[in-house]
């Protein structure tokens, strides 16, 4: 074996061409890539800085890009180097498209040069996908995880309803509802269980717990998806309810949730009935809004309503005096 065939073999991608352009030899891998190779121009074309390109001017190139004609998607790169007889050995690589190629061709190690470094990168660019899709399931769990602390952070665990931090996040999204041109009101209501001290007393926290998530489930049936409902005490619960300012409507609703709170509740095979007292503040009312002054003037209403009897609604005045104070009772009630 002479020098020239021996290098020749020892390069898998290399193409041998005479100076008219018909292919002397192939290398193996080229050959499994692009097929059998004859004609120069009839299997590859020139692209790039080389584009339409002669034999003669890709010798003098630094760099040639070569596509595939039976393959347009595979574009290979290299050197050229010309001959003595005016012929050319061109020493081809994969480039940037080593991955899909082996993947297409199904090559493996023993179709490169040994000192061909394409495994080594093929293996590096898998690891990469793969600490990369690690990373990404990594993310995902942490992005995952801080949903749920952050619905903790913000939800009571006993009935899965807001707590005070998710109530007052709610407030302040209103609030600068109110601060456009257009201003979005809202309703601020109060509410307290009646009875429920001496139930829990005579029939146990547990009866109790189940008898809140009774109530948490009701108030969730009967308000909207816009609604903040939240847990902020023992018995003590506050709504918020967006679009709602008018007294009427509010007193209609009251003996709504009155009534759905008064209805009989089997727990632990017993029957119990509890009621609610609420106490109401109107954005509307207030020259300024403000999350201190309005929960006050809820739970004054709200106290208000619980001296003067059980399932009561009372409306607090806000800034209007004693012209906003509102009540009336149903299922003898609100």
């Amino acid at each position: 074996m002479n020098l020239e065939r021996a290098a020749l073999m020892l390069m898998p991608m290399h193409l041998h061409v005479d100076a008219a352009g018909r292919v002397l030899s192939a290398g193996s891998t080229l050959q499994r890539m692009v097929g059998p190779v004859r004609d120069f121009d009839a299997a590859f074309e020139p692209v790039g800085p080389v584009a339409g390109a002669s034999l003669a001017q890709l010798a003098a190139a630094e760099r040639v890009f070569l596509r595939s004609r039976a393959d347009p998607g595979q574009v290979l790169r290299g050197r050229a180097i010309a001959l003595a007889d005016g012929g050319l050995v061109f020493n081809l690589g994969l480039g940037i498209g080593l991955v899909e190629a082996i993947r297409n061709h199904e090559l493996t190690d023993r179709d490169f040069a040994p000192s061909d470094l394409a495994m080594e990168f093929l293996f590096l660019h898998e690891a990469n996908n793969a600490m990369m899709d690690e990373l990404s399931q990594a993310n995902l769990r942490l992005e995952e995880a801080r949903r749920r602390a952050e619905a903790q952070a913000f939800t009571d665990p006993l009935t899965g309803l807001s707590n005070r931090r998710g109530l007052q996040l709610s407030f302040e999204a209103l609030r600068q509802g109110t601060l456009h041109a257009a201003p979005g009101h809202f309703a601020l209501v109060a509410m307290d269980l009646d009875r429920f001290k001496e139930l829990n007393d005579s029939r146990g926290h547990a009866v109790g717990d189940a008898m809140l998530c009774e109530v948490a489930a009701r108030l969730r049936a009967i308000t909207r998806s816009c609604d903040t409902i939240a847990r902020t005490g023992g018995d003590e619960f506050v709504l918020l309810l967006p679009g709602i300012s008018d007294p009427a409507a509010l007193e209609q609703l009251g003996r709504r949730i009155v009534r759905r709170i008064e209805a009989p509740a089997r727990i632990a095979g017993a029957v119990s009935r509890i009621s609610a007292s609420l106490g109401v503040a109107i954005s509307s009312r207030y020259a300024r809004i403000d999350w201190s002054r309005m929960e006050s003037d809820a739970d004054a209403a709200l106290y208000r309503a619980k001296r003067e009897g059980q399932g009561l609604l009372r409306i607090a005045p806000g800034d209007h005096g004693e012209a906003g104070l509102a009540g009336g009772r149903g299922n003898g009630g609100v």
